[in-house]
């Protein structure tokens, strides 16, 4: 009988514990899961800023093999999704196959014996250790490495990014500001303005931001979805249908169909900002590029929250930070005791501290800083044998 592969899985997220469970059911391999921190979940374990919630429908954001009935609402938080990642592992008994606080530093891959060399290092040590597998699959995931643009290091103030939270910041009626205007924004702004003296938004570009028709899921269709598993696989079914359709927007942005939904939407957008008493907002929050050439952002509070009276939108660019001080380029300048960096990741380095070395040393970090990634169904890449990226550039 030939002797087992050995398969590591770099990262515990959604996408991790997806190819640990798959391999072992469909393989009958136990993988290793490395995970730099001290649990599973990736980006629902590391995010807890306030608001931090998913704006895709549970019911679709989940695993297909592992549905949940008990999602109390249609767009769940972070803390729920977390609890929800965290019952999938304990059920596959995936924190038996994890080596916590452990962090990935290099992959070498040997030619002469067709294995990946993996160095790791424990947290907060400085020795490492070498181990071996056949197969790897990276499910580093692209929401890992926090963006932090230069201007903002001589800012003097308290600074804290969306992606490292601090429950220990009372932001109660202090001036904040903050940059951005991503999913993390939009949904930490509603959070924040009722409790601050007084925010500034910076918006390069605003986002398109529709109505998210939140609703809460009660006991009875709970109940359903636990005794009628098909009725479950049929909602789900038809959020993924209706995703699917939504995507047309986005495709036909220039026939007649696109312009009508664009209008649509800006109507939309306009009526909330106007029901706000806040006409002078509606060229500031409305793009003027096409939908879906940026994610959009769901919420029924965010322009509500931006309308209030100690909201002030800045759309000018931040040119430096002196201080506490904040000048933009048109010259303004903003007093503000706390910054809120909601600048996202870098997504294109999300490989991070890890060094990647393929067939004849080829190195991975140096071939997709050159130029973009080129890669096989997104998955698979030219030089680097069984080394499998999850969730990678061009997903």
């Amino acid at each position: 009988m030939a002797p087992s592969l050995s398969i590591g899985i770099i990262g515990s997220g959604f996408s991790g514990i997806c190819a640990a469970i798959q391999v072992e059911k469909q393989l009958g391999i136990k993988a290793t899961i490395f995970e730099s921190s001290d649990d599973v979940g990736g980006t629902w374990n590391h995010n807890f800023y306030p608001g931090c919630a998913s704006d895709v429908p549970s019911h679709l954001y989940s695993l297909s093999f592992e549905p949940n009935p008990n999602w109390s609402q249609c767009y769940s938080p972070q803390g729920e999704i977390h609890e929800y990642i965290r019952g999938v592992a304990k059920k596959y008994d995936l924190y038996n196959q994890t080596i916590f606080n452990t962090e990935v530093v290099q992959a070498d891959w040997l030619e002469n014996e067709k294995k990946w060399e993996l160095t790791v290092r424990e947290k907060e040590s400085l020795d490492t250790r070498v181990i071996y597998f056949d197969v790897v699959f990276a499910g580093l995931g692209p929401l890992r490495i926090p963006n932090y643009p230069d201007e903002f290091k001589s800012f003097e103030g308290t600074v804290v990014h969306t992606a490292y939270w601090d429950n220990s910041i009372d932001f109660t009626d202090k001036r904040v500001a903050v940059v951005g205007s991503g999913a993390s924004a939009v949904q930490l702004i509603p959070k924040l303005q009722p409790i601050v003296s007084h925010m500034t938004s910076y918006q390069r570009n605003p986002t398109w931001c529709l109505i998210r028709r939140q609703y809460k899921y009660p006991s009875f269709i709970k109940f359903l979805f636990r005794w009628v598993p098909l009725l479950m696989k049929l909602y789900r079914l038809s959020i993924f249908i209706s995703l699917e359709f939504f995507y047309l927007n986005f495709r036909y942005f220039d026939t007649l169909f696109g312009r009508i939904v664009r209008r649509m939407t800006i109507s939309e957008m306009k009526q909330r900002l106007l029901k706000k008493n806040r006409p002078d907002l509606v060229k500031a929050l409305i793009p003027d590029y096409d939908l879906g050439c940026r994610r959009i952002t769901p919420s029924e509070i965010y322009l509500e929250a931006l309308a209030e009276k100690n909201v002030t939108v800045e759309r000018s660019h931040i040119a430096s930070t002196r201080g506490h001080t904040i000048t933009t380029n048109d010259g303004k300048e903003f007093e503000c005791d706390i910054l809120v960096l909601a600048t996202g990741y870098n997504t294109t380095g999300f490989l991070g501290n890890l060094q990647v070395n393929g067939r004849n040393k080829r190195n991975l970090n140096q071939l997709w800083d050159g130029k973009y990634t080129n890669t096989y169904k997104s998955i698979a890449i030219h030089e680097f044998p069984n080394f499998f990226m999850l969730l990678g550039p061009g997903t």
